[in-house]
């Protein structure tokens, strides 16, 4: 019996994350993110200017575009990208620029599994990174009940095949209000309940990885330009 307590809280931590910012040079700000085999690129670009049919007097407008890792984007892609949009759209603070545009392009370059909360996750660093307005940073979660009845934290590809039912949960940095709720499958009131208390709690690890590797990447930039030699004139 202990050693299936065991192996469930093994199913239950987050795969191992990692990162690389402005791997892109032509945008204002990009990230690889990667989450286990996972890996998907973001960037941002604006505020620029804006087309008559998209100009909002008072904020800016949003565009935002995911592309699979091949081919043309299908239904599965559009709808991936339109909930994207919503959570981008609630945490952008659009009117400090009005009749602007910020765009927000989403790459997917490897999907090994949790792939809507990777691309949500990526899209919040390269807004950071980039330095759009927000009103708070968000994490996203993605947690499946298997077959066997076991909830599965972050899974892999091949866990994904086993699942009775998926959910995908958002949360912001500031009240950790939901942003975001997808499900899909079977499942008890009590096991969503139990499935969202877990992954509020396993964002709290995301937003402490923002944390981390936005203050090691900006106190090494700083580092950098306090070393810097000037030029002779």
């Amino acid at each position: 019996m202990e050693k299936q307590k065991d192996e469930k809280s093994g199913n239950e931590k987050l795969r191992q994350m990692s990162c690389e910012f402005n791997s892109l040079s032509r945008c204002d700000g990009s990230v690889m993110y990667s989450q286990g085999a996972t890996i998907v690129i973001a960037a941002v670009i604006g505020p620029v200017e804006t087309k008559t049919q998209n100009l909002c007097i008072d904020g800016s407008y949003l565009e935002c575009n995911y592309r699979p890792k091949a081919g043309l984007p299908q239904v599965k892609e559009r709808i991936r990208e339109a909930a994207i949009r919503d959570v981008l759209e609630l945490a952008l603070l659009s009117e400090s620029y009005p009749r602007s545009k910020m765009s927000v392009q989403v790459q997917e370059l490897e999907d090994r599994g949790s792939m809507d909360a990777c691309a949500l996750n990526a899209s919040c660093l390269a807004m950071l990174i980039g330095g759009l307005p927000m009103k708070y940073s968000f994490a996203a979660v993605h947690c499946i009940i298997n077959e066997k009845g076991e909830i599965v934290l972050d899974p892999d590809l091949s866990e994904m095949q086993h699942q009775r039912a998926s959910f995908t949960f958002a949360f912001d940095s500031v009240e950790g209000n939901l942003l975001l709720i997808q499900t899909k499958g079977s499942f008890k009131i009590a096991e969503f309940n139990d499935i969202e208390c877990l992954c509020r709690a396993a964002s709290a690890q995301i937003f402490e990885f923002y944390r981390s590797h936005l203050a090691n990447y900006h106190g090494r930039a700083s580092k950098e330009t306090a070393t810097t030699p000037m030029e002779e004139t």
